[in-house]
């Protein structure tokens, strides 16, 4: 038996016993175009993670899956290319910077230099209404419920408070300000193929967006945020941990922050989410995300696309590295209910695939 096939029974036969989810496109996986190619072309840890993570059961002994679970394999990447592919993204990212205020409301100055607003053109002109975050010089990762059917106008990185053309740090002994900013128009938006928004919520809600200029790094307020490209940091159980969600959107208040805000909010399981959103819309099932929030803290419209962040040791470094992308939750900020996040654990292979130089 070849090396392929034996990779291959060994990824069937760990599929197998795992315990299958509903979906709305469960099949054979062979069924599934991507699925398909998936397994014949990669049989690697990432593989086995997307193939239990969108496993809905079995016939016979052949696995099922979720279709939509699997991204199209457009550009061929092996380990090799891989390699080049994650040599896009820095190393020297989610940096720390000085002590993290946990339970905070205002983010310090130079705290999350990876924050991004995007701009949009509205009948009131241009207005901010989605964020997002830097993941190298040249790309931007948000929601796709932030791209598709809307006019984006460009980026803008380096920014704190919006309101002032001189940011500076609320604590008077550290006597700083920041006056950079970067406004950058968008070349190419590219929302995940799968997306759909549905009556039970958002499936594939991730995206990216190239701009037409490079990030320039050598400011203290615009660094790259770091993602989970290992193995290990994607198997990190994050349930039950604190992860924080940062932006300028609207507050328990219902209007926008022109300073940027953050909040500590917990991770939920997978049925404890599902629980909360069935009350209201029955078939609820968390597909490729996860739930965080609690009462009176969430993430509300505004934030949307913006970062989910856990901090955790990046390349032997403690450092911010991104779990998530706020995608949807209660249309009143501050309930009960907890936000939903784009699970990016799930789409990292996604990703890789879509940036270039």
């Amino acid at each position: 038996m070849s090396t392929r096939l034996i990779l291959l029974s060994v990824v069937l036969l760990q599929i197998s016993g795992a315990l299958g989810r509903d979906c709305r496109d469960c099949m054979v996986y062979t069924s599934c175009p991507s699925a398909k190619e998936r397994v014949e072309k990669y049989q690697n840890q990432d593989t086995l993670n997307l193939f239990e993570s969108a496993n809905c059961g079995y016939e016979d002994t052949r696995p099922k899956v979720c279709c939509s679970s699997f991204p199209k394999l457009e550009t061929r990447f092996g380990d090799s290319g891989r390699e080049a592919k994650e040599k896009l993204l820095p190393k020297n990212c989610g940096r720390i910077y000085g002590d993290r205020i946990v339970g905070g409301t205002q983010a310090k100055l130079y705290e999350l230099p990876w924050m991004t607003l995007i701009s949009y053109v509205t009948r009131d002109g241009q207005r901010f209404e989605c964020g997002g975050s830097i993941i190298n010089s040249r790309y931007i990762l948000t929601a796709a419920h932030c791209v598709v059917g809307k006019k984006i106008a460009g980026v803008r990185v380096g920014e704190y408070n919006y309101l002032t053309d001189v940011d500076s740090s609320d604590n008077p002994l550290e006597n700083t300000c920041e006056e950079w900013i970067q406004d950058i128009y968008v070349e190419e938006e590219i929302p995940h193929e799968n997306y759909q928004q549905l009556t039970q919520g958002v499936l594939n809600d991730i995206a990216l967006l190239r701009v037409q200029d490079e990030i320039e790094f050598n400011h203290p307020n615009v660094k790259p945020i770091c993602l989970p490209l290992s193995v290990d940091l994607q198997k990190k159980n994050i349930v039950g941990k604190n992860g924080t969600v940062a932006g300028w959107g609207v507050t328990e208040t219902d209007m926008g922050s022109p300073v940027l805000l953050k909040v500590d909010v917990p991770v939920h399981g997978k049925l404890k989410c599902e629980g909360f959103y069935n009350r209201n819309t029955a078939g609820y099932r968390v597909t490729n995300q996860f739930c965080a929030g609690e009462l009176n803290k969430d993430s509300c419209g505004g934030d949307s696309g913006g970062p989910f962040m856990v901090q955790q040791s990046y390349r032997g470094k403690d450092s911010l590295v991104q779990y998530g992308i706020v995608s949807f939750g209660p249309r009143k900020c501050g309930s009960t209910f907890p936000g939903v996040y784009t699970d990016v654990t799930k789409y990292v292979d996604w990703i890789l695939d879509k940036i270039r130089e």
